[in-house]
């Protein structure tokens, strides 16, 4: 969303302003400004502001990433940071609860907002490009609900326009029904990137497009039947030698996962829903709107922030407390006076990063390889530790930027992949909340979306979608999928796997891969292959009740017609 009109609450006390001071011989002092007084000010840029800003909440103490990206595969840190949500106890957690009531307050601002902009006196396609950004904030809101918490209250008017404060669950179907209805809208409403009114930082026709694609490869995949096999790089991170000493394996091995039908999606046709996923993917394709970037460090450059890639992201402001995170530091790293790297705690698994091509770009560059965890006083000196560990004939040589005085070193907070894009940040670094804009949804998505469709419509992928595909690897310097296919050829079930393991290397530390195992219906066999614990000791053994998460217990005990929690909370 555009910077100046960001500071929701600041663009309140501009109005304030200009309602008091409007007759300076008889002032009139608002201390609250109604909806009536939105309206005669024609302030939709502030209603629309005002709910967007809704979802900066979650991230100013990372609610937000913790919540989407702890409880995975991939991902580890320290056990003081992954004890409690990376361990998967998520019930009275308060980064849940701020997930859950947050997306509530969107939905809430977003339809009172909607009600409140209809009746203003503004051109009509302002007023339908308004109301559709706030249809896909609802849409969004609902569709994160569904995928965490299952039945959810389905609000279609907000309490401010006299809905109730309490309303039933209701069922998965009907949620998405409403989802996709609130999309359809959205994507007839909004501008196209290429009008001559659209602002960059705003959701477009083209995120609504993107965002049906995706929600249809949603149900797609979480409804189609048990027993589809699916492919997984995954394994126990250690054994023990003979002498009993922890020796760690880095390198993943195929583990062959019978998927299970996702509770909740029963009723749907699993093929017409990845239809649809493949006509909209194809449908943003062809409208250009949208491209990829050259390289990954083109793509994370501070200059691309809502460039051509990026289709929805978390708008930030540098400088500003309140509009922006702890997401660079809290994966990056900053680094301190004396040249030493601080914090940077949670990091990808070696796991993941062996599922790479050594030529790739999301390794070679988008990795830290070496970095500086100590200064010593004496000599004036900084020390490096190296990841990976296979790096360490490039150390005793002394290449690529190593040197042979650097050290291996297995502290949690250092051992794993810091990932470069999140030093995508105006100003450097300083253990401070910047201005990184979280990626909600790239176009990288939605080329990969198309390929999963088409080849379970298909019965295995076109050569269509894998050009789709190969446009990530070739950007990505990685081995082609056409290439792959000439040596073993593609089925539905390898296509299948080599997507999922795609989205995860591309979309690394996004928020994407545990909504991805809950969808395909494999997210406690995956989590399971572990072993119990990772690497770091963070526990990942986990069982039925964490395939939702619980409902805040203030939900519960306050909503007349919720009696229980999810099961097993």
């Amino acid at each position: 969303m555009k910077y100046n009109i960001l500071k929701y609450f600041a663009g309140v006390l501009i109005l304030i302003t200009s309602f008091s001071c409007s007759n300076a011989l008889d002032e009139e002092v608002y201390t609250f400004v109604s909806g009536e007084n939105l309206i005669e000010a024609k302030s939709y840029n502030e209603l629309v502001s005002g709910a967007f800003n809704a979802l900066t909440f979650p991230f100013e103490w990372g609610n937000y990433h913790t919540v989407v990206n702890f409880d995975t595969d991939y991902q580890t840190g320290p056990t003081w940071a992954f004890g409690s949500l990376g361990a998967g106890n998520f019930y009275e957690n308060g980064s849940n609860i701020s997930f859950y009531q947050s997306y509530y307050q969107c939905i809430h601002r977003a339809e009172y907002h909607s009600f409140l902009i209809n009746q203003m006196d503004i051109p009509q396609d302002v007023k339908d490009n308004s109301k559709g950004e706030l249809a896909f904030l609802t849409a969004w809101s609902y569709f994160n609900l569904v995928q965490f918490y299952g039945d959810v209250p389905l609000y279609k008017t907000s309490v401010s326009e006299g809905a109730p404060l309490s309303v039933p669950r209701s069922p998965v179907k009907d949620v998405y029904a409403f989802i996709i209805e609130q999309l359809k809208y959205a994507e007839t409403a909004m501008y196209s990137t290429h009008d001559a009114k659209y602002v960059k930082g705003h959701v477009s026709r083209g995120a609504a497009k993107a965002l049906l694609a995706k929600v249809y490869c949603t149900i797609g995949s979480a409804s189609m039947a048990a027993g589809n096999k699916v492919y997984v790089m995954e394994g126990v991170p250690f054994k023990f030698d003979d002498d009993g000493n922890k020796v760690r394996i880095s390198y993943p091995s195929i583990q062959s996962f019978e998927k299970e039908q996702v509770a909740g999606y029963e009723s749907f046709n699993s093929k017409e829903y990845y239809k649809l996923a493949m006509d909209k993917a194809k449908e943003l394709i062809n409208l250009g709107d949208f491209d990829l970037y050259p390289s990954q460090k083109e793509l994370w450059a501070p200059s691309s922030k809502n460039g051509k890639e990026f289709i929805f992201s978390l708008q930030t402001l540098a400088g500003n407390s309140a509009l922006s995170n702890f997401v660079g530091t809290d994966y990056a790293g900053y680094y301190d006076t004396d040249g030493t790297l601080s914090t940077g705690y949670y990091v990808q698994r070696d796991h993941w990063y062996q599922l790479f091509d050594d030529t790739d770009e999301r390794i070679t560059w988008g990795v830290i390889h070496r970095v500086p965890f100590n200064y010593v006083k004496t000599t004036g000196e900084l020390q490096y530790c190296y990841y990976p560990a296979k790096d360490s004939v490039k150390v005793r040589l002394g290449i690529d930027g190593y040197k042979p005085t650097d050290i291996l070193r297995y502290d949690a907070h250092l051992y794993g992949s810091k990932l470069m894009k999140f030093r995508q940040v105006s100003v450097p670094l300083d253990g401070n909340r910047t201005d990184f804009n979280w990626p909600f949804m790239r176009y990288a998505e939605v080329l990969l979306l198309y390929a999963e469709a088409d080849n379970e419509v298909n019965g295995g992928p076109s050569s269509e979608a894998i050009a789709q595909v190969d446009k990530l690897n070739l950007r990505n310097k990685s081995k082609t999928a056409a290439e792959l296919g000439t040596k073993t050829p593609w089925t539905q079930e390898t296509f299948r796997s080599y997507i999922l393991q795609e989205r995860v290397k591309e979309f690394a530390a996004e928020g994407i891969r545990r909504f991805d195992l809950l969808r395909w219906g494999i997210y406690l066999q995956t989590m399971n292959s572990i072993g119990g614990v990772d690497e770091n000791g963070v526990i990942k053994r986990r069982e039925r009740k964490h395939l939702l998460l619980p409902l805040p217990a203030d939900e519960v005990n306050t909503n007349s017609f919720i009696d229980t929690n999810n099961p097993g909370w």
